[in-house]
């Protein structure tokens, strides 16, 4: 496991605009090491969605088809790149809203299994896992995953990975 910076990237939700991100970084020699990509309309409609099932929406309707209207016109793009100082620069030098974070990362063997380990670790741990991307190939020996939590909570986890 180790400590790395993230970068969120709010592109505009049309054809292209991805394409356009990835130039950026490719004209500097930027490699991409991981993404997630979130269209932010359909974020919205989930957690409306399922607020509604839990008995928990404390916001009107349309509040929700307001906040539905206006994220209906981006993504959220999360990166993990071999650069990130670097890259948030040129990003922010092509006017796209970036936003970095720190993250973890675990590259794990990959196996079935292994991501439940991790993820029962933190659970043991009282730390909350915000949200988790990542994959690997079929073929391959290893999978990489990211993984974000509260910062605060960092020293807490730091030696409850040693042996991954």
């Amino acid at each position: 496991m180790e400590k790395r910076t993230q970068l969120s990237v709010i592109l505009t939700n049309a054809p292209g605009e991805l394409s356009k991100m990835c130039d950026v970084l490719k004209d500097r020699h930027i490699n991409i090491l991981a993404m997630s990509i979130q269209n932010a309309k359909d974020s919205v409609k989930e957690l409306f969605n399922m607020r509604e099932k839990t008995g928990r929406r404390i916001a009107l309707a349309e509040s929700y088809r307001s906040i539905l209207k206006d994220s209906s016109d981006y993504s959220l793009i999360r990166i993990l790149v071999d650069k990130p100082k670097e890259a948030e620069k040129v990003l922010l030098g092509a006017n796209h809203l970036v936003h970095t974070d720190q993250v973890l990362v675990f590259k794990l063997i990959n196996q079935p299994g292994m991501l439940g380990q991790v993820a029962k670790r933190f659970g043991e741990a009282g730390v909350n896992i915000d949200y988790i991307y990542g994959s690997a190939m079929e073929d391959t020996s290893k999978a990489m995953f990211i993984v974000h939590i509260v910062e605060s909570d960092f020293e807490r986890v730091r030696d409850l990975f040693q042996d991954l």
